[in-house]
């Protein structure tokens, strides 16, 4: 603990004296807003609410079936692991998707906060425990689901049903013309609800929810080849085009990733 000579060399009276009555409160907010004084990088934190998705629920809710284990050894996913060049037309089941959702950024349990009750683990690692990661799954071939625009539920491990129609060729659009966009089995479409970082960690919540995105995606990865399937990360899209397709604001919550999945064409 710092004397209060040593202090008063870096922070002025006023915010010698804020300290002080934040170190009797939480040491770890106490030593933020010093670092912060310090930089001269003053951000409100946790002001009000944390903000949460205002959303209304899909009109048809799909009940995915339990997550399929994957028996390839985890040091062999990793070391074959490769982004598919391009895709065949063809199927997977529901089973894998709800696979790949659930090991790519499922709620695998629940956790006592102090104070706070329960909150969810996620299969992702992320800043603060916000998990603002969003998956809106596209699918175009996917054996026991209808064609069209779906969001993940991951506390209900279900997939709400945004609209029904054929989207793929769409897709490719959204994506610059890349052709094997539109035939990946589905395109799950990763976004970040932004604001709920931001609420917490004001500059630094760009980075935190890139690398949450990130974590995300590598687990996508490693789901799908585990199940033997193929996948490929496209960064590449119109963002508002992306954003009113998928009814978000691009401000709030933005997309940061098409996830494609499904059977590689060979031959490359």
């Amino acid at each position: 603990m710092c004397e209060d000579e040593a202090l008063r060399d870096i922070i002025p009276s006023e915010a010698l004296s804020m300290f002080k009555k934040l170190i009797s409160k939480d040491i770890g907010i106490a030593c933020d807003f010093l670092m912060r004084h310090y930089r001269n990088e003053y951000w409100s934190r946790r002001v009000g609410t944390m903000p949460s998705l205002r959303r209304t629920r899909g009109n048809y809710v799909i009940k995915l079936p339990n997550p399929k284990p994957i028996t390839m050894a985890v040091s062999n996913v990793i070391t074959v692991r490769r982004s598919a060049e391009d895709f065949i037309d063809e199927s997977i089941n529901i089973d894998d998707l709800a696979t790949i959702l659930y090991l790519g950024l499922g709620i695998t349990g629940w956790t006592q906060a102090y104070g706070l009750g329960k909150y969810p683990l996620r299969a992702y690692p992320s800043a603060g425990a916000l998990q603002p990661i969003e998956a809106y799954p596209v699918v175009h071939n996917v054996v026991g689901l209808k064609e069209g625009l779906y969001r993940y539920d991951p506390f209900n491990h279900a997939l709400e049903t945004l609209k029904l129609g054929k989207y793929n060729s769409l897709m490719v659009d959204l994506a610059l013309g890349q052709d094997h966009v539109g035939r990946a089995s589905v395109v799950v479409i990763l976004t970040a609800f932004y604001s709920r970082t931001r609420w917490k960690y004001w500059k630094r919540a760009l980075r935190y929810v890139l690398l949450d995105a990130g974590a995300t995606m590598e687990n996508i990865y490693l789901a799908a080849i585990g199940l033997e399937l193929s996948v490929r990360a496209v960064g590449a899209f119109y963002d508002n085009e992306l954003c009113r397709f998928l009814g978000i604001d691009c401000i709030e919550e933005f997309p940061v990733l098409l996830m494609l999945i499904g059977k590689e064409a060979r031959g490359f």
